[in-house]
């Protein structure tokens, strides 16, 4: 039987990136009988343990963690494409007095150390936006006792 399986409800609450998902959502709805879901997107290392501390203490129901997979970018295929944006961006951001943001290149997410969190902590359910992880990675959260699920884009990722 998964996780799923012994939902009282169908209902997952939706890992909103960024903090909007916080542990006493995630709590509330796993005590009504859903699956609640953290979101590690957009959170440090830091706070997404504290979250999955918080969430811990609050409920012990079953609830998850939504990770995005890391997707390796082709940096000289698109720095001249953000440097155009970014021109384009030039005006509007001396009007309002600011200056455009500068490009983040590679793993700005921490993934491997939210991989380690996932595996210490062992939510019931680790689920994965945005990319596959690799099969290593699914078989140490297994390993631990965690179901992964992983929500698809495209038709490659299914």
């Amino acid at each position: 039987m998964t996780v799923l399986d012994a939902l009282d409800v169908p209902v997952v609450g939706a890992p909103m990136a960024g903090g909007v998902s916080s542990p006493l959502l995630v709590a509330a709805v796993s005590d009504a009988g859903g699956l609640g879901m953290l979101a590690a997107g957009y959170r440090t290392p830091e706070q997404l343990a504290t979250d999955l501390v918080h969430a811990r203490e609050l409920t012990d129901r079953p609830f998850g963690v939504n990770l995005f997979v890391p997707r390796p970018v082709d940096r000289a295929r698109h720095e001249q494409a953000v440097a155009v944006y970014r021109e384009a961006l030039a005006h509007e951001a001396a009007r309002l007095g600011v200056e455009p943001g500068t490009p983040s290149w590679g793993d700005t997410d921490h993934w491997a150390d939210k991989v380690l969190l996932v595996e210490t902590f062992r939510p019931a359910v680790v689920s994965c936006t945005f990319g596959v992880p690799d099969r290593e990675t699914v078989e140490r959260w297994q390993a631990v006792g965690c179901e992964v699920h992983v929500t698809v884009t495209s038709l490659q990722e299914a």
